[in-house]
């Protein structure tokens, strides 16, 4: 027994798109709720505290990450079996690269929010 898995099966961005389409939503709701909870609390005292300069600096890696996994999501990865049905071209092959890479980038920023 390895210790890794096989790579699941390539899939076509048909079956990404509900994904991706959520994944935009719950950035923007909770960029929204940021953003309310920042006016509300300037509103109400006319001045932001510590936390809420953190929550302002929490929604840059929170749209970076969202803006990495739109190609992640668009071109796929190279951890995928491939088979003879779908041919890349070299133009796919490197689009999957760089997904592959943004990868890391979005991991790394996960836990930054």
């Amino acid at each position: 027994m390895g210790l890794y898995s096989p790579p699941p099966p390539a899939r076509p961005f048909s079956d990404d798109k509900s994904t991706l389409l959520t994944s935009w939503w719950i950035t923007a709701m909770c960029a929204v709720i940021i953003i309310l909870r920042l006016i509300g609390r300037y509103i109400r005292v006319e001045t932001l505290f510590g936390e809420d300069k953190i929550a302002a600096v929490a929604l840059i890696p929170l749209v970076l990450r969202m803006a990495f996994v739109h190609p992640i999501l668009l071109y796929g990865t190279n951890n995928v079996l491939v088979d003879d049905a779908l041919a890349l071209t070299p133009t796919d092959i490197h689009n999957r690269s760089i997904a592959s890479r943004l990868v890391l980038v979005s991991r790394i920023l996960h836990p930054a929010m």
